[in-house]
């Protein structure tokens, strides 16, 4: 079976602790090639229509895919300080930990977002649509 040399994470960009996480992801060190598609967008929908969307997914370039908890422990996997905790959450007891806690989050992702005062990417666009630029003033004031 061919190695993974490069991944798609496909996240919510709508959910700020999930944009907070790639953002975390993209400032470690990786072992694999990582990049970031947002779920529901054009290149999601045309390159990945077989995935649910809303959750986080990552497809290899193997053509593997892992959906959930089983994502975020490849993304971890990816990660040279992380590859070894990867490792061991696939142990039988860590793994049934992992998923749990995984869909904790999961599941309550948009409250966590709201403590924490996480905005995702697409609330900061609009945020800054909502900017409004003053004018230069041309002339002598």
């Amino acid at each position: 079976m061919p190695a993974v040399t490069s991944m798609a994470v496909v996240y919510d960009a709508a959910c700020g602790l999930c944009t907070r996480l790639k953002s975390w992801i993209a400032g470690q060190v990786p072992l694999v090639r990582v990049r970031f598609i947002a779920s529901g967008s054009p290149e999601a929908r045309q390159s990945f229509p077989q995935l649910p969307p809303g959750e986080l997914a990552v497809v290899a370039d193997t053509g593997e895919v892992w959906l959930g908890n089983q994502a975020w422990i490849v993304c971890l996997w990816a990660l040279r300080d992380y590859r070894d905790l990867a490792f061991r959450l696939t142990s039988p007891l860590l793994l049934l930990m992992a998923r749990e806690a995984f869909a904790v989050l999961s599941a309550n992702r948009a409250a966590l977002s709201d403590m924490l005062n996480l905005h995702s990417e697409r609330e900061l666009e609009q945020q800054l649509r909502k900017v409004v630029v003053p004018k230069c003033q041309t002339g002598p004031s």
